[in-house]
């Protein structure tokens, strides 16, 4: 029963010290039950339990006491006694190994203590690694100089690992041994640190023992030693790696936490850092000033606390990437702007502006009006953007709109609508401005005729210095003429925009038209592609002005929408396919074009591997044309295409020469055919006659098709 009690009591210091391995029964409170021959604390072991020739003759030399270690909250505690057998001192050992008696010579190696690792009441497993040992003991020497032993070994797997004969050697992992002095009789408290001597990975049992001498056959009858309250010590082992040690300002590190010796908690410092310091097992902190600072962290236990070496972390400040451009606005016939900034990086805009993405400089002339954001974007140690903001303003606008572009002689004077300032002026002379700002008409004033009137918008609010012109004829008539006509009475929908022409002494006025045509009412252009296919009666009105009257005119003119043309789908060809006539473009009667078509036709070889586009264009009966496209793909056609048939193979491939033929079955008919689909070399194989020789032909990629009676085999064959 004694290690089904010592798991019990494990389990429970087990959950008391945060799951570390303590040796079992370590306060000596659970004991066997009482009998005329043993007595023994469970998990350890006497001279009663002993293995060897001399196991016979072993005495009781351990019992139970009841005065324990100041402070202990037990009751019981181990005292061990040297006795003299055949004359020599046997000193009193205790043990959680077993005691081997295999000599009457004390210093005898076949004494010793040691883990029967096959046998759990004389074993103890031990995977972790302890810093020290502390027990309390009550030293009670006959002779006050000699002094007792206490020896703790972790090591390896071995079975039947003997104390103190393997304690220096390979399968030793670490040693907390000390004497014991005579200290007038009184508890003592011994802490022992662990020298570990081999790799801690490799532990797997500890042995301790204790004996009331050092030495074997050393002590004095009657010597003797007590022991209570024993405790493996684990001071914790901080230590913690970070997903970075150098990082820009404003970034974050994590921290993780990778301490051992079971920890409980956990202090950490951060300078420099947000937050400074933290509880966390893991922390994320943030840098956002530059400089270099240090990480520290603190692990504690029951046992204590351990403190890290500082961890530098560096911060680096992000560079200026901050820009700036002379002005705030621009307009379009300025001088391009460049940025003043301190690091220039990668320049980009919102869309509309044109940038130069090296410099910064911004084409005034060809970005659209409006306002646009800059961002100057600087890699180097840290990554840092810039942005302004930046304003192109549109040129004047010299735009203007009389209400009529004929005006009837002894009528109102007239004037235009604007929407930036500027000059007017007019040829030939004949037409009088009342104000040349306004473009006022002195009607009165003004000779009948026709005049380019011209009006210098000189700038505008935004941009004042930046000008544009535009022109328009004005007509001074007695007798108002709208006749007009369009070059042609139709058009497909996809033409160039038409405008009236009018005859001489003819002038438009405000055109209109039926509803679906899109129509410039000032100009009278039509737009094509937005009108809707069908005829229409455009009307040209000149308003009556003083003595004249109105006047209209009217054109009828059709707009005639684009044929509906299509295209199927191609069916994929072999590059030495023979040329053939394509189809399936709709409606029918139009013509075909692209790489390889030549009168409707269509040659693999010509157009050669690959995808290649077809294009079929069809006019209607209104002189209206629409394309269509499609795909056709050409391919070497160099794969095996076989029925159920013997496989014939070749080799080498590629070849210099000869190629051999192998798995004919009766006779095969063969053609050797070139990428562009002409038959090169062609004759009879057989099981007898199994080569061909490729010797003359020049080196280049061919197609060998063979023919059997089950069917048709092509190979892909390379002459080099």
């Amino acid at each position: 029963m004694k290690k089904i009690v010592l798991s019990l009591s494990l389990l429970t210091l087990t959950l008391q010290a945060s799951a570390q391995t303590q040796i079992g029964n370590s306060n000596f409170e659970a004991w066997e039950a009482s009998s005329p021959e043993i007595k023994e604390p469970i998990n350890w072991n006497s001279f009663m339990t002993a293995s060897g020739g001399l196991a016979g003759a072993a005495n009781q030399q351990m019992d139970r006491v009841t005065y324990v270690r100041p402070g202990s909250t037990g009751i019981y505690s181990v005292r061990i006694w040297c006795n003299s057998i055949f004359g020599v001192a046997a000193n009193g050992n205790v043990t959680t190994g077993q005691i081997n008696m295999g000599s009457i010579t004390p210093t005898n190696s076949a004494n010793h203590n040691k883990s029967v690792t096959t046998d759990v009441n004389f074993s103890d497993p031990m995977t972790d690694s302890p810093d020290s040992l502390v027990v309390w003991v009550r030293h009670k020497p006959v002779t006050t100089s000699k002094l007792g032993r206490v020896s703790c070994v972790i090591h390896n797997n071995t079975n039947g690992y003997k104390d103190p004969n393997d304690v220096a050697g390979a399968n030793t992992v670490a040693t907390a041994i000390s004497s014991i002095s005579y200290n007038g009789g009184n508890w003592q408290r011994l802490s022992i640190p662990f020298n570990y001597v081999g790799t801690p990975s490799n532990a797997a049992y500890i042995i301790t023992t204790f004996t009331t001498n050092q030495t074997p056959g050393g002590g004095n009858g009657g010597d003797t030693l007590t022991i209570d309250d024993m405790e493996l010590v684990y001071v914790p082992r901080p230590s913690f790696t970070t997903s970075a040690t150098t990082v820009c300002v404003g970034s974050t590190i994590t921290f993780t936490n990778t301490s051992t010796n079971f920890p409980t908690s956990y202090s950490w410092s951060f300078t420099g850092g947000s937050p400074a310091s933290s509880t966390a097992t893991d922390p994320v902190v943030t840098y956002n000033t530059p400089g270099t600072y240090t990480a520290i962290l603190t692990a504690t236990n029951q046992w204590g606390s351990k403190t890290t070496t500082p961890v530098t972390i560096t911060v680096n400040a992000l560079p200026d990437a901050s820009l700036s451009y002379a002005q705030a606005t621009y307009c379009p016939a300025d001088t391009d702007p460049v940025p003043t900034t301190t690091n220039a990086g990668t320049f980009s805009s919102t869309s509309g502006l044109i940038i130069n993405s090296s410099t910064g400089s911004i084409d005034v002339s060809a970005s659209t009006p409006g306002t646009y954001t800059v961002t100057n974007t600087y890699t180097g140690t840290c990554t840092n953007t810039g942005t302004t903001t930046i304003t192109i303003n549109p040129p004047a606008n010299s735009a203007f709109v009389y209400p009529s572009n004929t005006i009837c002689a002894g009528g109102a004077n007239e004037t235009p609508t604007v929407t930036d300032p500027g000059t007017f002026s007019a040829i030939p002379v004949g037409l009088v401005f009342a104000n040349t700002t306004t473009g006022e008409i002195n009607v009165s004033g003004s000779s009948v005729g026709t005049y380019i009137v011209t009006y210098d918008a000189t700038g505008s609010a935004a941009c004042p210095t930046s000008g544009s012109s535009s022109s328009v004829n004005i007509t001074i008539t007695t007798n108002p003429d709208a006749s007009f006509t369009y070059a042609q009475p139709a058009y497909c929908t996809n033409a160039t925009d038409p405008s009236p022409v009018f005859g001489a002494g003819a002038n438009g006025g405000v055109f209109s038209s039926t509803a679906g045509l899109t129509i410039n009412s000032n100009t009278g252009e039509i737009d094509l592609s937005t009108s809707t296919a069908g005829t229409y009666t455009v009307t040209n009105t000149i308003a009556a002005s003083g003595s004249c009257p109105m006047v209209d005119e009217t054109f009828s003119i059709t707009i005639n929408a684009l044929p509906n043309v299509a295209l199927a789908n191609f069916t994929d060809v072999c590059v030495y396919n023979p040329a053939f006539a394509l189809s399936g473009g709709t409606p029918a009667g139009g013509t075909y074009s692209g790489t390889g078509v030549s009168g409707g036709n269509f040659d693999p070889s010509t157009a050669g591997v690959g995808i290649e586009t077809i294009t079929y264009s069809y006019s209607d009966v209104n002189g209206c044309s629409n394309t269509a496209t499609n795909t056709i793909n050409v391919e070497e056609c160099l794969g095996l295409n076989e029925t159920e048939m013997t496989v014939i193979s070749v080799y080498p491939n590629p070849t210099t020469g000869k190629l051999t033929l192998s798995n004919i079955s009766g006779n095969a008919v063969y053609a050797i055919v070139s990428v562009s689909g002409q038959v090169v070399l062609s004759g009879e194989v057989s099981q007898a006659v199994n080569t061909i020789d490729l010797t003359a032909m020049e080196n280049g990629i061919y197609v060998l098709q063979l023919t059997q009676e089950q069917g048709l085999q092509t190979i892909r064959i390379v002459k080099k």
